[in-house]
């Protein structure tokens, strides 16, 4: 089966990790990747993370809402990804990346060099929904405060958009309304995946062989 590599973008908040946490629940098979969490891992370990030598010197710009430098992000993910698929993943499910026009040449690379099936899921929300989910997701974050949200929504605007409106040029991307409850998101997602999967994987697990 070719592997598949789904891209989840969307503004900040609009339930981009939540999503891919519910389609790692409901297939084990298949591994999220976020490079929010990486990059913040990165942080919290300092030099000692095998990828501070890429992305040490800009961690400090997502405490600020500023998207990090395309380069970087993709040498980045890029190695995680072919290392997920070398060990045999068949669904790498992407949270929040590519972010720009030069990331989604980058991932559309990555998907040609390792045979996989390049994907891509917006999930649209207003910026006021995207505004009281941050006030409220209470995780401690840095950059949960309306001034810096406001700045990750320009970067959305500025980089993320422009991607956007290429891939619906193209017809290269799903879109999904964030505002409806998480579940019937989840569907909405793993019905553009579900051609891509063995029949099996479409069960529950307990109906599996």
């Amino acid at each position: 089966m070719q592997p598949t590599i789904l891209g989840i973008i969307g503004k900040p908040l609009a339930g981009k990790d939540t999503q891919a946490d519910l389609f790692v629940t409901h297939h084990p098979e298949a591994i999220k990747i976020s490079t929010g969490h990486i990059i913040r891992a990165v942080r919290e370990e300092g030099e000692t993370h095998r990828f501070w030598p890429i992305i040490g010197q800009y961690v400090g710009m997502m405490e600020q809402g500023i998207k990090l430098p395309d380069e970087p992000i993709m040498e980045m993910i890029s190695r995680v990804i072919e290392e997920q698929i070398a060990e045999g993943k068949q669904f790498i499910i992407i949270a929040g990346s590519p972010r720009s026009l030069h990331q989604l040449d980058g991932f559309r690379n990555v998907a040609k060099d390792t045979g996989a099936v390049l994907e891509m899921v917006h999930i649209g929300a207003t910026d006021e929904e995207t505004y009281r989910r941050s006030a409220t997701r209470n995780e401690g974050r840095i950059d949960d405060t309306p001034e810096i949200h406001a700045i990750r929504l320009q970067e959305y605007n500025d980089y993320v958009i422009p991607m956007l409106t290429q891939l619906r040029t193209e017809g290269a991307v799903t879109e999904v309304d964030g505002m409806q409850a998480k579940e019937v998101v989840y569907g909405q997602i793993e019905s553009v995946v579900r051609r891509h999967m063995d029949p099996e994987l479409c069960l529950p697990a307990m109906a599996r062989r």
